[in-house]
C-alpha cells in the first residue's frame, strides 16, 4: 500500500463518522439493488483489511473501521425496509441506523486468519485464505475460512466477522 493510498484511508477514517451510507459507498440516493452491489464490490476490494495485510498498524486499524462502516452501508441499503428505515433516518439527521458507534482508534489492530485460530489445523486453512484472499479468489478464501473454523474448538468472533465479510463481498460480486 502506497503513501498516498495509506493516506486516503486515514481521511476516510477521519470522515467516517459525518457521512451516509450512501456516501461512503459512493452512490446517489436513487441507486438500484445492482448499483449498490457494483459499489461495494469496489469498496471491498479498496478497503477489505485481507487485501491490506501490510498495512501499518495505524492505517490497518482504519482499514477495518471503514470496511466495517462500509458493510453496515452495504447491509442496510441492501434490504428494502431497513434502507426505507435508514432514509426516514437520514432525513432526520442521523446518518447512521440505530447502530452503536465504534470510536475512533478504539478497535484493535488488524490480525491476519491464522492469528485469530488457535489449532495447527485452523492456522493452516487459514494461512490458505490468506493467500487466497492476496490472489483474488474469495470464494476459495471463503471455504478455506469455513474449514479453519470447523478445525477451532473456540471461535474467535472476529473469524467469524472475516467469513461474514467475504460472504457480502461475494454477494455484492453477484457470486
Amino acid at each position: 500500500m502506497d503513501e498516498q493510498d495509506q493516506q486516503r484511508v486515514l481521511d476516510w477514517d477521519e470522515t467516517l463518522d459525518a457521512a451516509s451510507y450512501y456516501e461512503i459507498l459512493g452512490v446517489l440516493e436513487i441507486a438500484d439493488e445492482a448499483a449498490i452491489r457494483q459499489a461495494f464490490h469496489a469498496f471491498s476490494l479498496a478497503f477489505h483489511p485481507d487485501v491490506h495485510l501490510d498495512a501499518e498498524p495505524r492505517v490497518a486499524q482504519s482499514l477495518r473501521r471503514v470496511f466495517q462502516r462500509g458493510a453496515e452501508a452495504y447491509r442496510v441499503l441492501s434490504h428494502a425496509q431497513r434502507r426505507a428505515d435508514y432514509d426516514l433516518a437520514l432525513a432526520k439527521g442521523h446518518v447512521r441506523l440505530g447502530v452503536p458507534s465504534i470510536p475512533p482508534g478504539s478497535a484493535t489492530s488488524v490480525r491476519s486468519l491464522d492469528e485469530l485460530c488457535r489449532t495447527a489445523s485452523g492456522k493452516l486453512h487459514a494461512h490458505k485464505a490468506d493467500r487466497l484472499i492476496s490472489e483474488g479468489d474469495l470464494a476459495g478464501a471463503k471455504r478455506e475460512l469455513y474449514l479453519a473454523m470447523r478445525c477451532e474448538e473456540e471461535l474467535d468472533p472476529e473469524l467469524v466477522e472475516r467469513l461474514d465479510a467475504l460472504d457480502l463481498a461475494l454477494f455484492a460480486m453477484g457470486n
